[in-house]
């Protein structure tokens, strides 16, 4: 970005490639959104050169496709340009109409590259050259919503591979489309707009789209999720659990989400019980360590039930130790022990 002041005086020193005199002056002929188109002309000569002040792709100059792109990624739209381009004295941007269009496009552009990044990630799973039409695998289900709490209209349930780290699916929920309001539900439009897609609570969305993840995945993915990891809320396991049969589907649990409600569990009791808190007592730093070591044990002894339970009573009692209170003698021993006493 440069003032249009600036370059003039720039351009009116340099030499004209023609005539080889400095006669150069700057004219700008039009101007679309951030988009200026200029003419460049010499006193001495018949020479001229026109050039716009950004790339443009079939028509559409990038500076005001990366505009609008960039608001909409912060969650803003047609006012904040409005207001943004006056405060930075810059001109006037796109009229609503064209921002709507430039929208439309970038939109329909991020569903269908969004579309092939998720088939991409399943056909690496899946594997191309494997003749076996579908495959299994265990999925990490979760929802997130637009505004926190179950009192949101609009949310996005998303699954993501367990061995990939990759998202393969997801399913936006809407309960609300402002334009459908405003039509009658027997016009040609109320009948073609799907954009309204849930009926019920927020909170039951993550229900909802799991369930239509799941169901669409062997047709869409060509895999079968058989290992639902989620965040120890059940409801969304129950409803997907014999989609493919009975008791087709195990649930996992995520061992970030069992450190996070130990750390939960651990501030009610505090919050419940005031004498728990207090220097040399139950701290939130001394709960975030209890929180880590319960998630190292667990990772390291995943598959040994017996082993893994054990490990949690060693790393509660190092955690409770102290240089005159050593409580060190069930932690492994090693150079691979994670206790260094």
């Amino acid at each position: 970005m440069i003032d249009i002041e600036i370059l003039i005086g720039i351009l009116s020193i340099l030499l004209c490639p023609e005539c080889k005199s400095n006669g150069l002056y700057l004219v700008e002929d039009s101007i679309f959104g951030l988009c200026s188109n200029f003419c460049l002309y010499c006193k001495n000569c018949p020479f001229s050169k026109d050039f716009a002040s950004s790339k443009k792709q079939q028509r559409n100059s990038e500076i005001n496709t990366r505009f609008v792109f960039a608001l909409r990624i912060i969650g803003k739209s047609f006012t904040v340009a409005k207001k943004l381009c006056a405060t930075l004295n810059l001109p006037a941007f796109l009229s609503k109409v064209s921002f709507r269009i430039q929208e439309l496009k970038l939109h329909n552009s991020s569903v269908s590259v969004a579309d092939n990044s998720m088939k991409h990630a399943a056909g690496d799973i899946r594997n191309a050259d494997d003749p076996v039409p579908s495959v299994k695998c265990g999925v990490s289900v979760d929802g997130t919503w637009q505004r926190r709490g179950y009192s949101s209209l609009n949310g996005v349930v998303s699954a993501i591979s367990i061995l990939s780290g990759k998202v393969i699916d997801i399913e936006v929920m809407s309960q609300f489309c402002k334009k459908y309001d405003k039509k009658t539900s027997s016009s040609s439009f109320a009948l073609k707009h799907q954009c309204a897609n849930h009926k019920g609570s927020s909170g039951n969305m993550e229900v909802i789209g799991a369930y239509r993840i799941f169901e669409r995945s062997v047709n869409s993915r060509g895999l079968i999720y058989t290992e639902y990891f989620g965040d120890g809320d059940s409801k969304g396991y129950d409803e997907v659990k014999d989609i493919y049969g009975a008791n087709s589907v195990v649930k996992c649990e995520c061992i970030g989400h069992v450190q996070k409600r130990v750390r939960t569990h651990l501030r009610n009791l505090k919050n419940k019980n005031k004498k728990l808190g207090g220097k040399g007592k139950l701290t939130d730093n001394f709960i975030n360590k209890l929180q880590n070591y319960y998630g190292i044990v667990i990772r390291a002894n995943v598959g040994n039930l017996l082993q893994m339970q054990s490990a949690v009573i060693a790393a509660f009692a190092h955690a409770c130790s102290s240089a005159k209170t050593p409580m060190h003698k069930q932690c492994p021993e090693g150079s691979d022990s994670w206790c260094k006493y």
